[in-house]
């Protein structure tokens, strides 16, 4: 008898509950979820080009204690420091909209549904650039995604 966690249905779900990725994931989803709903409070009180301001200066202490933490190393691969410096600049762009988007008086849930979508850009991105594989079950996921903003836009 082979003993291949392939065998157990539940060896993926098993091991993803003891992967560090897995955790990071849900701190990162609890983060999330606070900072949508501190993004709608303050795009009440604010405009969004304020919003988008303040929300950087906000990072600087997370900044800061990294760079403490790395005891003042720096990165030196430029191609990673280009990524990350794009990266800023898209999420600096995103952020912009989404507190616009919030500062128009929408419904919180509709509008931070509708821009939860973007992994369905990273899939995409990531098949086509990155050559990544995707199984018909992740494909299921997605229609669902889709699915579901349609039915909280009803």
């Amino acid at each position: 008898m082979e003993s291949s966690n392939r065998l157990d249905p539940d060896s993926d779900s098993k091991q993803h509950w003891n992967a560090p990725w897995f955790w990071y994931s849900m701190i990162c989803v609890l983060c999330w979820g606070g900072w949508a709903l501190l993004s709608k409070l303050g795009s009440r009180e604010v405009p969004p080009e304020t919003m988008q301001f303040l929300f950087t200066v906000g990072t600087i202490p997370v900044g800061i204690a990294l760079l403490i933490g790395r005891r003042g190393r720096l990165e030196r691969s430029p191609p990673g420091i280009a990524y990350a410096v794009l990266n800023g600049i898209l999420s600096g762009v995103g952020g912009l909209t989404l507190f616009a988007a919030y500062h128009t008086g929408g419904n919180t849930s509709l509008i931070t549904v509708a821009t939860a979508l973007y992994p369905m850009i990273t899939v995409i991105l990531a098949i086509s650039i990155l050559r990544e594989r995707f199984r018909p079950i992740q494909a299921l996921g997605l229609a669902f995604a889709v699915a579901a903003i349609v039915i909280f836009s009803l």
